[in-house]
């Protein structure tokens, strides 16, 4: 039997009617009537700028996967310049130190 995920949290088991009465008494109990709408609106709060954050983050991801490829470089021509730049270098030190 498969049971989907979102009925059952592997770590925590089933929640069943009395178990999540139970919890909503405790919370009743631990902040006060005043205080649980507080709470649960803060809470809403921040699950919403959660899953924003995550939705910016995947679009991000998505348009860097949906670029182009940056072409390869060769970095052989590279290093054949700077040799050529460093030895031109050298040469006009050269001549400055002989003037």
């Amino acid at each position: 039997m498969i049971t989907s995920p979102i009925h059952s949290l592997a770590f925590i088991g089933n929640f069943g009617g009395g178990e999540i009465i139970l919890i909503f008494l405790i919370v009743l109990l631990l902040f006060g009537a005043k205080k649980v709408p507080e709470l649960f609106r803060s809470l809403g709060k921040g699950v919403n700028e959660f899953r924003k954050a995550k939705n910016d983050w995947e679009q991000d991801i998505n348009e860097v996967m949906n670029q182009e490829p940056i072409e390869d470089h060769d970095f052989s021509k590279t290093e054949d310049n700077k040799k050529e730049n460093s030895d031109s270098v050298s040469s006009e030190s050269e001549k400055q130190t002989v003037t």
